[in-house]
């Protein structure tokens, strides 16, 4: 089918050209928009438009903007030279010489121009992207090489550091030592008594045979003139406790000395140490241990200083469940309530109860670990899950224990039909959370036939609820496809009929805000916004698929329909409410996505001027 021409106004100034081109109900993402120097072409749905332009428009990068607001498409763009033109389009039909093959022509030669400068700005940020990995690899490699030369000055700092306090130690010990000991006596002359040659006994003679005249001491000469030594502290041997090895030397070398040599024994004396002031100085010798060392067991052969922690991480995540018979663990050097899978699901059961959700997912994993089969583990850790708003996790572990209990060498306390009938309205509730409404209703259909006939009250009226919310799901599928072909009041129809059997179903109500807000009926925006934030606020009201709190999507939605409500009330005229609401999604919009945030500062910006 041939396309059709949409229609278009357009709006000039000296230097900025305007163009809305309403879209008949035409999502954005379906537009199309091209420009050149003197040509503009846009494309929606089955319409085309072609602008052949009188004028010239500036061709640089970001010169030309395309917004869509409230179904009407606006282009503006930035003319090359300022004037004002008089009118948009050249005419084709021979006014001022211009033909159909000129304009052909002049269309070609633009797109070919367009086509060279995109060309050439993919070039340009390829080159751009490579000089940036290069100039990131030198920044990198100058860090590392930084990083070595502190690691080598920090070790020479300490090696010098250790250096001086070892030579600052045994200057400490001498000192200390050279204070021990007692002060030297003053200088003193020994006169060695020459025996006579047929008196003295040789190296090899008896004893026996040995002259008395060698046990005589000698005479002791003061070198200053009196005696300042006592009777009682003259040695009886005439030596003054001199190294015996000393005194044999001192007799080799004097055989060849002529009688009457003096021999000078003070200078000796002064270097000489006494055994027993050594070992008064001395410690105790202490007593000898045995200290034994337990490392940390390491799945990893790498020192944790040289493991990159994330990955290790990433690793153990994947293989969690064969680590427990890994080698490297040493479970055998556990103590035997870290390794009991009763003990440890016990211990889970506890925190349970105690709503220590996170430490009860932790001690029925290590059961879990610590023996495959047990599976009631599995099913707590899902409950703990659920407790979290964490549907997927559950989902999967409800699953698992699904498929290891049907084999047939597991066992389970209380019979598998009552755990079977557990698992499946637990995994109901994990589908529900996740809005899998259908299979939600197949999980409690199951668990109530299991049950049997005296199936508890409270199981039907879950199943009638999971029942009722597939109901009120497909009404709101239904109005999602409406709104997304443009049929925006049969939408509104759809989702009002899915509000009537579940006014809390979230999702529906800010739909339906969406709606009012495309058709202008701004009272009703406003009244669907603050209830969809009510509902969002607090868990226990909403029903519906809903984000967990905390998560980046719930963050979008509460910002979303925030924005929402407050356009709507600028648009009622309420401009402080708008502040106010667009202030209050500024305080929720991550610091990461700038943009956004400097979009809507200027929005609020230009608001307080209207209130001023």
């Amino acid at each position: 089918m041939a396309p059709l021409t949409g229609d278009f106004t357009w709006t000039e100034t000296a230097t900025v050209l305007k163009v809305n081109v309403p879209l008949h109900n035409v999502p954005a993402k379906s537009v199309d928009c091209v420009t050149t120097g003197n040509y503009i072409k846009i494309s929606f749905g089955q319409w085309l438009i072609h602008i052949d332009l009188f004028g010239t428009i500036s061709e640089e990068v970001k010169s030309s903007k395309a917004t869509v607001k409230n179904g009407t498409l606006t282009l503006k763009c930035v003319k090359d030279v300022k004037g004002v033109w008089g009118k948009l389009e050249v005419d084709g039909k021979g006014v001022e010489g211009v033909d159909q093959t000129f304009l052909k022509d002049r269309r070609s030669e633009g797109l070919s121009k367009r086509e060279a400068r995109m060309q050439e700005m993919d070039e340009i940020s390829k080159s751009k992207a490579i000089e940036e990995e290069r100039m990131a690899l030198r920044k990198q490699m100058d860090l590392e090489q930084k990083e070595r030369q502190d690691i080598e000055n920090l070790k020479e700092e300490e090696k010098e550091q250790a250096e001086a306090e070892v030579y600052r130690t045994f200057a400490e010990m001498e000192k200390k030592r050279e204070q021990a000991l007692p002060p030297p006596p003053k200088a003193q002359t020994t006169v060695k008594v020459k025996e006579s040659p047929k008196k003295k006994a040789t190296k090899y003679e008896d004893d026996e045979n040995d002259s008395e005249e060698e046990d005589m001491p000698a005479k002791v000469v003061k070198s200053g003139g009196e005696n300042i030594w006592e009777d009682s502290e003259i040695p009886v041997n005439g030596t003054y406790d001199l190294d015996r090895d000393a005194l044999e030397d001192q007799d080799i070398d004097d055989e060849g000395q002529e009688e009457g040599e003096e021999e000078a024994v003070g200078e000796d004396y002064d270097n000489t140490i006494y055994d027993d002031e050594l070992d008064s100085s001395a410690p105790a010798v202490r007593r000898s241990q045995k200290a034994t060392f337990k490392y940390t067991p390491r799945l990893f052969k790498t020192p944790m200083r040289e493991s990159t922690v994330g990955q290790e991480k990433d690793f153990v995540a994947k293989n969690r469940p064969h680590l427990h018979n890994h080698g490297l663990l040493n479970k055998d050097a556990l103590d035997v309530s870290e390794t009991d899978p009763q003990w440890l699901k016990g211990k889970g059961d506890d925190m349970f109860r105690g709503g220590d959700y996170r430490g009860a997912i932790n001690a029925y994993s290590s059961a879990f670990e610590a023996n495959s089969t047990f599976v009631g583990c599995i099913s707590n850790r899902a409950s703990c899950y659920l407790k979290l708003n964490e549907p997927a996790r559950a989902l999967a572990d409800l699953t698992d224990a699904m498929k290891i209990s049907s084999k047939e060498e597991v066992e389970v306390a209380g019979g598998k039909a009552g755990f079977w009938r557990k698992v499946l309205v637990k995994r109901g509730m994990a589908h529900c959370q996740l809005g899998l409404f259908e299979d939600s209703k197949e999980d409690y259909e199951k668990a109530l036939k299991l049950a049997g006939e005296s199936g508890s009250e409270g199981l039907k009226s879950d199943l009638k609820r999971v029942t009722d919310l597939c109901e009120v799901s497909n009404l709101k599928k239904s109005g999602d496809k409406k709104f997304s072909g443009g049929d925006v009041h049969a939408a509104i129809d759809l989702y009002t009929s899915a509000l009537e059997n579940d006014c809390n179903f979230v999702s529906a109500v800010s739909n339906r805000a969406g709606c009012y807000a495309s058709t202008g009926q701004w009272g009703k925006c406003i009244v669907d916004c603050t209830k969809a934030l009510d509902l969002l606020s607090d868990m226990s009201l909403s029903s519906g698929p809903v984000p967990p709190p905390g998560s980046e999507k719930r963050r979008d939605w509460v910002v979303r329909t925030i924005c929402r409500r407050g356009k709507a009330r600028v648009e009622e005229g309420d401009y402080k409410g708008g502040v106010g609401d667009f202030e209050e999604a500024m305080k929720i919009i991550p610091e990461g996505r700038q943009k956004v945030r400097d979009d809507l500062q200027d929005d609020i910006v230009k608001l307080k001027k209207l209130i001023v």
